[in-house]
C-alpha cells in the first residue's frame, strides 16, 4: 500500500507546521535532559587538551548518536516521539501506511537530526579553534545554513526532504 496524500484534508499546512514545531520543542526538552546529564563530563574535560576532531567525535558518540537512535526507536516502536504523541501526530511509512521500520525511522532522523547537528558541531568547533576561518569552513557554514533553512521551510510543504528521502510522512492522529 502506498500513501499518496500524507495529510488529512482537515488539517491545513500551517496548522500541521505548528503542530510539528511544537512537537519538536517538546522533544528538545527531553533531549535537553540528556544533555544536562552530560554536563559533568564536559566539566571534567574542560581542562584537557584534546584535538578538535576527538572532541567532535566524542560529542557525536555521547550526544548526537544516542538522541538519533532514541528518536528512531520511538518513531518505529510507538509511531511517534513524545512531542508528536502529545501534539497528535504520527510518523508513517509511505510504502505501508503503518509505523516505519527502525531502519526507515533511523534514516529519517539521521537526515533530519544527526546530519545537520553534526555539521553544525563541525562549524562551531572550526570557528572556536581557528583564528581566521579557512575556505572549507566558510563553505560548510553555507551548506549548514542552506540545510537548516530548507528543513525549516519544508515544514510548510506537503513533504519535507528528509521525509521524502526516508519514504515517511507525518500524519495527524485525531
Amino acid at each position: 500500500m502506498t500513501v499518496d496524500h500524507p495529510y488529512d484534508a482537515v488539517v491545513t499546512r500551517g496548522r500541521l507546521a505548528w503542530l510539528r514545531i511544537t512537537a519538536w520543542v517538546i522533544d528538545w526538552l527531553c533531549i535537553s535532559a540528556w544533555a544536562l546529564v552530560l554536563v559533568p563530563l564536559g566539566l571534567l574535560l574542560r581542562g584537557v587538551d584534546l584535538p578538535v576532531w576527538i572532541l567532535n567525535a566524542g560529542s557525536f558518540l555521547i550526544l548526537v548518536l544516542p538522541v538519533t537512535l532514541w528518536l528512531a526507536w520511538r518513531e518505529s516502536a510507538r509511531g511517534a516521539t513524545p512531542g508528536k504523541r502529545l501534539r497528535g501526530l504520527a510518523v508513517i511509512s509511505t510504502r505501508t501506511g503503518r509505523k516505519p521500520t527502525f531502519l526507515r525511522a533511523l534514516s529519517r532522523n539521521a537526515l533530519k537530526v544527526a546530519l545537520p547537528w553534526e555539521l553544525g558541531h563541525t562549524v562551531a568547533y572550526g570557528f572556536a579553534t581557528q583564528p581566521s576561518p579557512e575556505p572549507w569552513l566558510i563553505t560548510l557554514t553555507i551548506i549548514v545554513s542552506v540545510v537548516m533553512l530548507t528543513w525549516l521551510s519544508s515544514l510548510f510543504f506537503p513533504v519535507s526532504p528528509y521525509d521524502a528521502l526516508a519514504r515517511t510522512a507525518i500524519l495527524p492522529t485525531g
